[in-house]
């Protein structure tokens, strides 16, 4: 194969993708790698990295939704088939793109590596990837949180006692009957951990100032703000909000301008952090009669709720944790729908106050359309900045008829009538999923027509000769062939498929695997609809500009702790945060060091009792060991509580030396026994390979030294 056409083959870097806000040359593969975004889905380098387990504890999961234990067998067992024909085959994929993905990520590793001063994160806004100095980031975030007004440093972590409140005020709505005691198990928080903030630079403003950024989905207030942000979203009916561009175009569209009028657009200036809590309950209280109607829970208990929910945020960074004072965080759940109910209050009282049309006004969150007299535009602005002195706006008027909004660009034409185009801001990078993603095809393809029927729904002033050049130009950029872009655009209508899954399961992807257990799974059963997970992206390159959570404190976990006296080890699971069953292990260990204190033998009954606790204090009493209970690890991680079991037992059966009870791995279909048994093989050879590797390079570097 030709130069050119192992070119054709290698994804093209997109430099108005990428950023590089230092001094530091980054090496050009480097630059196309992180060019193509943070879920460009990358190949594993061989088949040890492919996350099997996960992979596992997620079939067995699809399966479970199988009410007939025969079709569940028989689908588990094709399943099996597939991936030890593809363990058997293992042949690393050769070809120039893999070869380019793995070399690139071995380049920009090493690039990080040896630049541990610079951070690597996306931008606020353009789908950018910016290269920053991780001093200059944390200069600019710590000015942010500085902000007495907004924030407020606090001596300690305030975690606990707000998982306090926050318990106690699910355990009173139960105690009134006001939920269930399902909905109450899930708004208890058991394992909070304070939320780190991040900041996003904003790579379209100069100096690069940072959008803060507070995660909450460990807070412990996460789940009982999801649940009453669903009360107030089914209670809030706006008349001015779009919904989305398609919404907007279809009004926008039907508007006539009247000639002595402008097109302009307010934008409010950090919306989330300006709504405070005094206006939130103020809103609530003028709305209650629709809120009412909603939810059993009274006025005065639903506003102790929200004032709890807004006063509760907290977060950490750079190991101190600060609390927001003012306003409402960006990163809640119950943020955007407060902000929303604040910004329509707020637009009804502007609207009569400058006695504007309403038919001529949209919102979308903090960004509104309107059209004006011309001569009115500054009086109105003063009016909508009258309203609240926390909540101000800008002022963008239209330029030779055209103004953008939202994804649209907005054209007045000379008889007053009103067309859209797509659009997109120059800041944008008009990055997509690239064509080289080790994405599944279809997703790919669902992409692009998306994209297409996008520009071809909102462009009504283009003809589709030119909405079919703008099309190629962005799919291009992307990577996407010219060939296949021309039979997207001319393909027939596409019909929606009026069978839709009932039940979605989601399996970790892998080139080559993954679309084949997806065609058993759905023949098995057509109900189901499986999706992909993508373990290996080009995300998982960047460096976490988060605080660190420690392994103690983290929750659904696969861990391992070693006996100090043998080299054996135990494996075991845990939904709650590791720390607090280190604490449970130690208490059996500190039981049965107290009972041999006061005299008792080995084998006596009462020391024999403490078996049936774990595997652990068995060894313990058997062989009259000791385990390194201080020091655990953490083997595997995930999000999902029903895969931890399956996971546990994978590691079980892949682990020498284990003191685990045979019966821990009973649960787990031996139909894996093989297939577990070849990944294991696969993990001894592949650290085998490793660990003579090293020796080598250990023994050329002694041989090259001379002093040696």
């Amino acid at each position: 194969m030709s130069v050119e056409a192992n070119q054709r083959q290698l994804p093209t870097e997109n430099p108005s993708a990428i950023l590089n806000a230092t001094d530091k040359v980054v090496p050009p593969e480097t630059r196309i790698l992180l060019s193509l975004g943070p879920k460009f889905a990358l190949p594993y380098s061989d088949s040890t990295q492919i996350p099997w387990f996960h992979l596992i504890a997620d079939v067995e999961n699809t399966l479970s939704a199988h009410t007939e234990s025969t079709i569940r067998d028989q689908t588990r067992c094709q399943i099996i088939n597939k991936i030890q024909n593809f363990i058997n085959r293992n042949t690393p994929f050769n070809d120039p793109l893999s070869k380019f993905c793995k070399s690139a990520v071995n380049i920009t590793k090493k690039f990080i590596k040896t630049n541990p001063d610079v951070l690597i994160t996306e931008a606020d806004k353009g789908n950018r990837t910016v290269i920053m100095s991780l001093a200059d980031y944390d200069s600019k975030l710590a000015q942010l949180i500085g902000d007495t007004n907004t924030y407020k440093q606090v001596s300690s972590d305030p975690t606990g006692g707000y998982e306090r409140k926050n318990n106690n005020i699910v355990h009173r709505l139960h105690a009134l009957k006001l939920i269930d005691t399902r909905t109450k198990y899930t708004l208890t928080s058991y394992n909070a951990v304070c939320p780190r903030i991040y900041g996003q630079p904003k790579a379209h403003k100069p100096n690069l100032p940072l959008r803060p950024v507070v995660p909450n989905t460990t807070s412990p207030t996460y789940h009982l703000c999801k649940y009453i942000a669903g009360i107030l979203q089914r209670s809030f009916k706006s008349q001015y909000n779009a919904v989305d561009s398609n919404t907007f175009c279809e009004h926008v569209n039907q508007l006539t301008i009247p000639p002595d009028h402008v097109l302009v657009s307010f934008d409010a200036v950090s919306l989330f952090t300006n709504v405070t809590k005094e206006v939130v309950i103020h809103d609530i209280i003028s709305m209650w009669d629709e809120i009412r109607e909603n939810t059993n829970i009274n006025l005065d208990l639903f506003l102790e709720i929200v004032d709890f929910c807004v006063g509760a945020s907290c977060f950490c960074f750079r190991q101190k944790f600060y609390v927001q004072i003012s306003g409402t965080a960006m990163g809640s759940p119950l943020s955007p729908i407060l902000a929303d109910i604040v910004m329509e209050n707020l637009l009804r009282r502007a609207i009569t106050a400058a006695n504007i049309l309403p038919e001529y006004i949209r919102k979308y969150v903090d960004d509104l359309f309107l059209v004006l007299h011309k001569d009115q535009v500054n009086a109105v602005l003063a009016t909508f900045n009258s309203q609240n002195p926390r909540i101000l706006f800008t002022c963008e008027v239209e330029e030779n008829g055209r103004l953008p909004f939202l994804d649209l660009l907005v054209i007045r034409d000379e008889d007053g009538s009103v067309k859209t185009d797509w659009y997109a801001k120059p800041i944008s990078s008009g990055r997509i999923l690239n064509y080289y993603s080790f994405h599944p095809s279809d997703q790919k393809l669902a992409v692009v027509n998306n994209f297409i029927d996008r520009v071809r729904r909102l462009s009504t002033t283009r003809s589709r000769e030119e909405q079919e050049l703008l099309i190629h130009q962005h799919l291009s950029k992307n990577d996407y062939p010219h060939s296949l872009i021309n039979r997207l655009l001319h393909q027939p209508p596409r019909t929606d498929n009026p069978e839709k899954p009932t039940i979605y399961r989601s399996i970790p992807y892998v080139h080559g695997l993954s679309s084949s257990i997806k065609r058993i799974l759905h023949k098995s059963n057509t109900q189901i609809g499986i999706s992909h997970s993508y373990k290996n992206t080009v995300g998982h390159l960047y460096k976490n500009a988060k605080d660190p959570v420690s392994d103690l404190s983290k929750c659904n976990v696969i861990y391992r702790i070693d006996c100090r006296d043998c080299p054996s080890t135990y494996i075991g699971m845990t939904t709650n945060k590791l720390r607090n069953r280190m604490y449970g292990h130690q208490t059996h260990v500190n039981t049965l060091e107290r009972k041999l204190l006061e005299g008792h033998q080995y084998t006596d009954p009462e020391i024999l009792q403490l078996q049936e606790k774990s595997a652990l204090i068995h060894h313990c009493i058997q062989h009259q060991h000791r385990f390194n209970i201080g020091n655990p690890s953490i083997v595997d991680i995930t999000h999902r509580k029903q895969a931890l079991q399956v996971l546990e037992m994978c590691h079980i059966s892949t682990t020498s030396n284990t003191v685990n009870h045979r019966t821990d791995t009973d649960n787990l279909s031996c139909a894996y026994a093989h297939l577990l048994a070849s990944i294991k093989d696969q993990r001894v050879e592949r650290i085998a390979l490793s660990t003579n590797r090293n020796n080598r390079r250990e023994t050329d570097d002694q041989t090259a030294d001379p002093t040696t």
